[in-house]
């Protein structure tokens, strides 16, 4: 099956980027998938099982890749790259009111559509600098957001910018992006798959010939513990009469992660728990 993934060893390190690995792989199969060939219904048949396994198997190649001991360091490297990021906003009159950690109970699907990930037609949020999944602080803080207005909490409008449709400020609040920091089971990343029943046949579900189509994708595997991150700006918490009540925004980021973030939250997935001490 190794030739199938044109012997692309995936490795997590800088010297072997997954997003560039990813799509010099899919340039390359499409080249050689096409080599020779003079098109109609037959091979584009041909070609679409060809990219299909291909993609099956780069997605498994790269989900065996991610294992503990391949990416501690990595992970060292995020954990540094969050610390300076916190840094910067604290030179800036921020202070970090919330930096805890949470693990996955089940399997996380996010960033479905990634740029960096597209080759897999099924995408996974995806840091080609860091070279780790991660989930971005926009999805973090609007699910609380969400949580926040359905719960009338003043940390709705906190979250969302204080004022008036035309004159509202900018959020206090920011939500760094929550990349892993421990691996805790027997991968970083798990294939998962789609398994649609039907395919359109001239704008229509033909039930005589529905097939079961499985797509691959990856997820980032459950008991993999993410780094939460929130600082607000010092001023701005000042200059209200009461200070906004902290332990409230630490609830409500528990729950609106226990509820689930990312896709496929209605079917259980990409929900975390916060960690009662640090992996």
């Amino acid at each position: 099956m190794a030739e199938v993934a044109h012997g692309l060893h995936v490795q997590p390190d800088a010297e072997k980027n997954v997003a560039s690995l990813l799509k010099l792989g899919f340039v390359h199969k499409v080249r050689e998938a096409l080599s020779g060939k003079r098109g109609g219904a037959a091979e584009s048949e041909e070609l679409r099982r060809e990219m299909s396994e291909f993609r099956r198997e780069i997605a498994r190649m790269i989900a065996e890749a991610y294992s503990p001991e391949r990416v501690a360091k990595l992970l060292d490297s995020a954990k540094k790259l969050v610390d300076e990021a916190a840094k910067a906003l604290e030179e800036l009159s921020y202070e970090k009111i919330v930096d805890a950690n949470f693990i996955a109970l089940t399997p996380l699907a996010i960033g479905l559509r990634n740029p960096y990930t597209e080759p897999l037609e099924i995408s996974i949020s995806w840091d080609p600098y860091m070279n780790l999944p991660f989930i971005p602080g926009s999805s973090l803080k609007g699910a609380v957001a969400s949580l926040a207005w359905a719960r009338n909490s003043e940390w709705y409008e906190l979250l969302r910018g204080e004022g008036g449709e035309e004159e509202r400020s900018a959020s206090p609040v920011v939500f760094l992006d929550a990349y892993p920091v421990a691996v805790l089971g027997r991968s970083l990343l798990s294939v998962d798959i789609i398994n649609p029943h039907y395919r359109e046949v001239e704008r229509s579900i033909s039930e005589p010939e529905s097939s079961p189509t499985p797509l691959p994708f990856l997820v980032v595997s459950k008991n993999v513990a993410f780094r939460i991150v929130v600082c607000a700006a010092r001023h701005r918490f000042l200059s209200r009469k009461r200070r906004p009540n902290v332990e409230e925004l630490k609830s409500l980021i528990g729950q609106a992660l226990l509820s689930g973030v990312g896709a496929k939250t209605s079917l259980g997935y990409g929900r975390l728990k916060q960690q009662e001490s640090a992996p």
